[in-house]
């Protein structure tokens, strides 16, 4: 059974409204499939359908056309039979800030369920009572309790069958070109254009009427149905023209208006209630109900993006749907005070506002530029933006405007201050604070040259400017003429005259001081930034063509400056070519992402706001995407930097540090945090990829020196004559080998084996220091046995030879010595019982020698010797297998 408490409980939940309306529900129930009539003549009557299921929906509709379209309906089903059940009740309509939308029904309505007759049936409120009795040929009659409905006295409609109940519901649409008629470039633009969109109306066989004088052409749209086709035929000529560069296209602006109790005529364009010169091009203006009709087709974009409550009268844009997503996928929400964007008037020179004067200015009592706000900015989500706007609505006095702004803006760093301040910083180049720096100025290029900064100097200057200030117009002008007096040749006294008639309202002496000051200026900074005075004097007073054509000149002193190319922007916009205009913001958010801060924040592009806030969704959508990926890799650089490096390692800290500075841009919805994560990220990538090329750089020549010293190790501990006794030294030895093969065949890139290279070079070394520790004692036994080895040999060669020589010499001394008397040592070896004593003492007197000659000869020869052997030994590992190492 059909039970309306399942189509409420399956609508979105809205916790702030942006807008609450008041008007009728419609709930619908049925047997089988409900006939098409039913959902096409309530749609053609203005009834928006909220919630569906397959048996019964809910539909809401803020006029009694609703009650015309049930009677059509009753009438038709006495024709075409049909089981259909509807309830007509009060009913409350709930708008989100993102345009989502539910319904609130009083509490004795939510719970009711409902039993479908065979007929068509219609009941109503007894509240209603009196709206359906308005009505010609509505009437009700007394119905009573009805099972399964709220405990009232319901009615029955009474439907009149010679009436036709017609639908009231019809429109004028309006289409005017951008631009003066008077202009020869507008003339030909919306001539060729004009063509196309008479081609279409022909087409569609629709009567329409062309003002020469204004270019409008307007005609009347009889139907719902007629309504929807044609915005989607417009929005497809247009797409259709633009993307073909055989035919021009010419920028236009566009509404439906309701017909009421306006008539077909030639003046009607101007009996509309529409600032057609700040409507954004290109997009169909229709009120907000029609917009929610219609946003099954197109995609709905409120016009004024303030903070304050709307209704469904207010104004909304259309933009096409393609393969049932939105074009751009959607649009930056960020809502402006409605006190900077509803304001009528002049612009103020100094900040764009239109609700003060340029001698009320708030931003003439701000001491100097604080572009820091910029980066306060940056750190703020952008959903905030909206609260903060909010906040600044409810704060700030319109009565007194520039007291409680001031009052916000200085109430330091809380988000409402940042944002007014950030409004207020958009147009600092034209207020009186940037002049001090541009006095004081010493350097020739525009950003660097307001920090090199000279003292205060001249007399009178500094005076007249701080009574300007004051809003002291009549001193200001005697110091300005008693300075001009002084510094005939100097251009600051002209600088000064520039404000003081801006202030007294005469724009053309303005300009001239101006450009007198800009003539006799000294440095292309100077020049630049009077030359920027005027093209922003053009532009308040609506000369837009001769101010982009100024602000050109002005960057060409100063390239640098994105502040006349900026401006270059906004004066498109405010002329309706919002198009060109993002390529230039574009490629000024290339150069600094902050411009796209600036762009959601500035007021003075409120013409073009909806297509700006579409076209910078594409870039946001695809930094998310490109963050996402960012925040995953800043993890993985987290995970990478622990696993790499140890805690002790030098970059360890300072890694870890700008990590964690990358992750908090990661969890700020900012642009420019995303740009700064982006940037920041792919920085922290190259500056990791040569960290770990010096690491491993130093890890291969650590790993060659180390292998020396194992290679000269190897050497000294291969003649030790004793190896059994070296167990220990070959387990410290092959541990180093080991380990360094393994170390060479790594990909040291990878953080794992990166991480255990480091360490097992730190234990390698310290193997090694332990090895060439054991190496000394190895030395001295090896140099010890060969020495000893070496004396050896030399002995018994030196003993031989002795022996050889006593062998020899004794008996041939014997004999030669027989006939020789009186001699004692011939008589004592002649002696034979002496004999055997004199051999055994020669012989231990050669031995003796025979030692301390081999000593001296091993000593004098040991070094020589020991290189031999070494080289004999290197020669022999050489051409056998080596070890691996």
């Amino acid at each position: 059974m059909p039970t309306i408490v399942k189509l409420i409980e399956g609508l979105p939940e809205i916790n702030q409204s942006r807008l609450v309306a008041s008007g009728f529900g419609l709930w619908v129930t049925w047997k089988g499939n409900l006939n098409n009539a039913v959902d096409n003549t309530l749609l053609e009557y203005g009834a928006l359908c909220v919630a569906r299921e397959k048996d019964q929906a809910l539909w809401f509709c803020n006029t009694t056309e609703i009650f015309r379209a049930l009677a059509r309906l009753q009438v038709w089903s006495r024709v075409n039979p049909m089981p259909v059940f509807c309830q007509v009740v009060p009913l409350t309509f709930l708008v989100g800030y993102s345009l989502e939308y539910t319904v609130s029904l009083s509490v004795e309505l939510d719970r009711q369920d409902a039993r479908v007759s065979d007929d068509f049936e219609v009941v109503i409120h007894p509240k209603l009572k009196d709206k359906v009795n308005s009505l010609a040929g509505l009437t009700t009659e007394q119905l009573g309790n009805v099972e399964g409905l709220a405990a009232v006295e319901w009615l029955r409609l009474q439907v009149d069958q010679g009436l036709d109940y017609e639908s009231l519901r019809k429109w004028f649409f309006i289409i005017k070109p951008l631009g003066k008629m008077s202009d020869k470039e507008s003339i030909l633009g919306w001539r060729d254009f004009s063509v196309e969109i008479i081609e279409l109306l022909q087409k569609l066989g629709l009567k329409y009427i062309s003002d020469v004088k204004e270019g409008a052409i307007f005609f009347p749209l009889d139907s719902f149905r007629l309504l929807r086709s044609f915005c989607s035929e417009i929005l497809t000529l247009i797409r259709t023209v633009k993307e073909d560069p055989e035919k021009k296209y010419w920028p236009i602006v566009m509404a439906a208006v309701a017909q009421g109790n306006l008539q077909f005529t030639g003046d009607l364009p101007n009996k509309v209630e529409l600032d057609w010169n700040r409507l954004t091009p290109d997009y169909p203006y229709v009120r907000f109900m029609d917009g929610f009709l219609l946003s099954e087709w197109f995609r709905m974009d409120e016009a004024r993006y303030g903070t304050d409550q709307v209704s469904l009268e207010s104004w909304c844009t259309l933009a096409s749907k393609e393969g049932g997503g939105y074009i751009g996928h959607g649009t930056m929400q960020v809502l402006l005070p409605d006190l900077l964007v509803l304001a009528e008037g002049e612009e103020c020179f100094y900040c764009g506002q239109k609700n003060h004067k340029p001698g009320d200015c708030p931003s003439k009592t701000l001491p100097t530029p604080h572009p820091q706000v910029w980066h306060l900015l940056a750190k703020i989500d952008i959903k905030d933006f909206s609260k903060g706007f909010n906040e600044i609505d409810a704060a700030v006095d319109k009565e007194d405007f520039s007291n409680s702004i001031l009052a916000v803006m200085n109430s330091k760093n809380t988000l409402q201050s940042v944002l007014a301040r950030a409004v207020f910083e958009i147009n600092c180049p034209s207020q009186l604070r940037t002049l001090k720096l541009v006095w004081r100025s010493r350097g020739k290029e525009w950003a660097d040259g307001l920090k090199q900064l000279a003292p205060k100097e001249g007399e009178f200057i500094w005076d007249a400017l701080d009574a300007l200030e004051a809003g002291d117009l009549p001193a200001t002008a005697e110091l300005i003429k008693q300075a001009q007096l002084k510094y005939q040749r100097s251009y600051q006294p002209h600088s000064l005259w520039g404000f003081w008639n801006l202030e007294n309202g005469d724009a053309n002496q303005a300009l001239f001081h101006w450009q007198e000051a800009e003539r006799m200026s000294f440095t292309p900074l100077q020049q630049g930034y009077f030359s920027y005075l005027q093209a922003r004097l053009m532009e308040v007073e609506g000369n837009l063509k001769d101010a982009i054509n100024a602000y050109k000149h002005a960057n060409s002193f100063s390239p640098s400056w994105i502040d006349p190319v900026y401006r270059q922007g906004v004066c498109m916009v405010k002329m309706g070519f919002t198009g060109q205009a993002m390529d230039l913001f574009f490629d000024l958010v290339g150069r600094d992402p902050h411009v796209f801060n600036r762009i959601l924040v500035d007021p003075e592009i409120d013409r073009g706001r909806v297509q700006l806030m579409s076209s910078l969704w594409e870039r946001w959508a695809d930094a998310e995407a490109d963050v996402e990926e960012a925040r995953l890799r800043v993890e993985k650089l987290t995970d990478d930097i622990a696993k790499r490096f140890d805690e002790s390692h030098g970059f360890f800290e300072n890694a870890n540090e700008e990590l964690e500075r990358l992750k908090k841009f990661g969890v700020t919805n900012n642009y420019v945090a995303y740009r700064l994560l982006l940037k920041g990220t792919e920085k922290f990538g190259g500056s990791l990829d040569d960290e770990v090329k010096r690491e491993v750089k130093r890890i291969n020549a650590n790993l060659e020196y180390l292998s020396d010293r194992v290679r000269e190790i190897q050497k000294e501990a291969a003649w030790f004559p004793f190896p059994k006794l070296l167990l220990e030294f070959n387990k410290d030895f092959n541990f180093c080998v080991d380990k360094i093969n393994w170390i060479k065949t790594q990909n040291l890139k990878d953080a794992d084996n990166f991480r255990k290279s480091i360490r097992l070079l730190e234990e390698i070394e310290d193997h090694i220091d332990t090895l060439q520790g054991r190496l000394v004692t190895l030395r001295i036994v090896r140099d010890s046995t060969l020495f000893i080895l070496m004396l050896g040999r030399n002995f018994i060669w030196f003993e031989l030879v002795g022996l050889g020589l006593l062998l020899v010499g004794v008996p041939a001394l014997v004999y030669f010595t027989q006939d020789v008397r009186g001699n004692f040592i011939v008589d004592m070896i002649n002696d034979e019982s002496q004999r055997w004593e004199i051999s055994k003492g020669l012989v231990i007197i050669l031995s003796v020698s025979c030692v301390a000659l081999a000593a001296i000869k091993s000593a004098f020869t040991f070094e020589k010797r020991k290189r031999e052997l070494f080289q004999q030994l290197d020669d022999e590992m050489r051409e056998s297998a080596p070890r691996r190492y």
